[in-house]
């Protein structure tokens, strides 16, 4: 069945509509807020063993931080890939950051934390 034009222009129009918005929102907020805070307290955790992991092994502590953010990106990879991709796409982020001058050995220790086997250590 093909919806006719003032269908599709009528429903369009609605998702501009004040109201209709406000109602999504309200719908979906307190389930957002519930699945962030899980979030949250998950990479809280993750970048305190990160950083507890690294302390004594990072002669200067402005490099921290971009451990920190490998770290992160690790997270994310491991949310959404698995397996040989998720190697894979490891094995690209540590040739990365290794070339923005950061050590390689703790980079693989980061990536130990995260149980990711097959990355080529260096």
């Amino acid at each position: 069945m093909v919806r006719p034009a003032g269908v599709r222009i009528r429903k369009y129009a609605q998702k501009f509509d004040p109201t209709v918005v406000s109602a999504r929102f309200t719908a979906v907020r307190d389930l957002a807020v519930e699945q962030f805070q899980t979030h949250a307290a998950d990479l809280e955790g993750m970048e305190i063993l990160v950083k507890t992991t690294i302390s004594d092994r990072v002669t200067n502590p402005l490099e921290v931080p971009q451990y920190l953010d490998f770290a992160r990106e690790l997270y994310r990879l491991t949310k959404t890939h698995g397996g040989r991709v998720l190697v894979a796409e490891a094995n690209a982020m540590k040739a990365k950051w290794t070339a923005r001058g950061l050590n390689p050995a703790i980079l693989d220790l980061i990536v130990g934390l995260f149980g990711i086997g097959g990355v080529v250590y260096s």
